[in-house]
């Protein structure tokens, strides 16, 4: 399994030349100029080893070395002086036999042999089997849940979608996906109708919420887990501008899975229904987290979940959750259905005979009726007959359900008109995976694709070009900024939160930039993780923008002379 690597450099040169041969072996790397910035990025994201430069501008390696293994113990820390350093720094000339100066070579062999160190680790399918046992528990808890049955499946599944669209790796994935089921777990000691309440609450009801937070890590804090799960679950109502809580951490001062979970986390509570409104359909949801991209969420976590998105619907984003009518006299396997369908994101509905389940399909719409056949085989293939005369139901999905291995009467539903004919004997999730098919099938002969966008999309007048780059400043983001602004034209990229390159027309680098600030009206469009082989900026973000003001006050204070 390939490690996340960290390189603390002041020696830019060398930061980069070391990065690269790390890429190169196919390690994912990030990077660090100073010390404070090391200890950031060590908080907020997986890292196996450090590579700390024996000078730093604002501590000394020891120093960093003994932050970081208290920040993250199992973190494997080294500290490598250059020979040119060496040539240039007295104290290091009066080397004693227990230092070392490391090649670039020696230190790959290094990286390798600690490398093979972890390649022992516990079994992946192990683990795999934990977070399925863990989400059955959750799911069984939730099940009957009107607000909030299936929602930890449904965050856990899409985190990991968003997760994987990033390129962590399997361990972060793993404390990922396991830290977001158990995330909320604190609340069983709340009142069920505050979970589900008003929009608004008292400053005591606002209180007992937050408090979730801590009861869930209490539940977790004692147990001597392998996985770092503890942190998402203490920081996932954490807000990027620092708004949150319980510690208003800021950027990526908050760890990376508290970012994703927040993301997706209120992207199914948008898109499921509450007792004071009715779910947005995801288009509108998916809206409102890039709104607040910047403020609430991580852009770069709202950018990745709007790829998920499109890639997940087949670029066409549903109107709204489809309904399922589970039609099944044994309550034990409807519940097992009723669970895994939550977690699918369908809306369900329970019948106990077929003369009750006309009578749903009658006052409640529904998609598809997923009906047991052995029970009432007379009633059943009568309800078939009578949906498929009636002009308002023929278009509601039919799938039948047997434990019969009956060729006779699989044939005869099939030319009755079911979709599809399954065995009770296949797995739960194999019955629902046949459903989202049929669904996809209908959804896909009922509406036109849409293409996929690039990034995230809006308007200046509603974020400013200086707060998109103080944002991605924040982040320490590698993105780029397109703007358009009437027949103007522009972009800005970024390369770890410091502006690297610009271009507005014929004018490049800062020029440009001081252009672009002028623009307060026309659109934009942020993509992460786009980078630009040019490099014309060399001051940062702040000299720029504050610069870029005080020409413009000139500018102004000349015209007004």
């Amino acid at each position: 399994m390939k490690r996340n690597f960290l390189i603390v450099a002041a020696n830019g040169h060398a930061r980069e030349l070391l990065a690269g041969e790390l890429r190169e072996q196919g390690y994912l790397v990030s990077l660090a100029a100073r010390g404070s910035e090391a200890e950031r990025i060590v908080q907020s994201v997986t890292v196996d080893v450090v590579l700390i430069e024996s000078h730093l501008p604002d501590m000394s390696a020891d120093q960093l070395r003994e932050r970081v293994t208290k920040a993250r113990p199992d973190c494997r820390v080294v500290v490598l002086a250059s020979l040119e350093l060496a040539r240039n720094t007295p104290g290091e000339l009066r080397l004693g036999s227990g230092d070392f100066l490391l090649k670039g070579e020696q230190v790959i062999h290094l990286l390798r042999s600690l490398d093979a160190g972890f390649e022992g680790g516990a079994d992946q399918r192990a683990i795999a089997a934990l977070i399925e046992v863990i989400d059955v528990i959750v799911g069984l808890i939730e099940v009957d849940d009107r607000f909030f049955g299936g929602s930890s499946h449904r965050v856990m599944k899409l985190a990991q979608a968003v997760a994987q669209e990033m390129s962590v790796d399997q361990e972060t994935l793993n404390e990922l996906m396991i830290g977001t089921l158990l995330r909320d777990l604190g609340k069983v000691d709340l009142d069920p109708e505050l979970l589900a309440a008003r929009e608004t609450f008292t400053e005591e009801q606002k209180q007992k919420m937050k408090e979730h937070v801590d009861s869930s890590v209490r539940l977790f804090e004692h147990i001597d887990s392998p996985w770092k799960v503890t942190s998402i679950i203490r920081h996932h109502h954490e807000r990027y501008d620092g708004e949150g809580f319980p510690e208003g951490l800021r950027g990526r001062e908050i760890p990376m899975g508290a970012r994703v979970v927040a993301v997706v986390d209120a992207f199914v509570a948008l898109t499921s229904d509450r007792q004071h409104r009715d779910a947005l359909d995801p288009e509108s949801a998916l809206q409102e987290l890039i709104r607040q991209a910047g403020q609430q969420f991580d852009p770069e976590v709202v950018e990745a979940f709007q790829r998920v998105l499109d890639h997940r619907f087949g670029k066409r984003r549903p109107r709204k959750k489809p309904r399922v009518l589970i039609l099944e006299p044994k309550t034990d396997f409807r519940s097992l259905l009723k669970m895994r369908l939550l977690n699918e994101e369908f809306e369900v509905l329970e019948a106990n005979d077929p003369e009750q389940a006309l009578k749903i399909v009658l006052e409640n719409p529904v998609d598809l009726l997923l009906s047991d056949v052995d029970a009432h085989p007379l009633e059943t293939f009568s309800l078939l007959q009578e949906m498929r005369e009636d002009e308002t139901l023929r278009g509601v999905a039919f799938v039948f359900l047997s434990r019969r291995s009956d060729r006779v009467l699989r044939m005869r539903a099939l030319r009755e008109g079911v979709d599809d004919f399954l065995s009770k004997e296949m797995d739960t999730e194999e019955i629902v995976a046949h459903v989202s098919n049929v669904i996809r099938r209908e959804a896909m002969r009922n509406g036109a694709p849409r293409k996929a966008r690039r990034g995230i999309t809006g308007d200046l007048e509603n974020l400013s070009l200086p707060d998109m780059i103080q944002t991605l400043v924040i982040g320490m983001k590698t993105a780029s900024i397109k703007l358009k602004a009437g027949r103007n034209k522009g972009q800005i990229w970024l390369e770890n939160g410091t502006p690297r390159h610009a271009e507005a027309g014929r004018l490049k680098g800062e020029d440009a930039f001081f252009k672009m600030l002028r623009w307060t009206r026309g659109e934009f469009v942020i993509e992460h993780g786009v980078t630009s082989k040019a490099a014309t900026i060399q001051n940062d973000a702040m000299f720029l923008l504050m610069e870029g003001l005080r020409i413009m006050d000139e500018e102004i204070a000349e015209a007004a002379s």
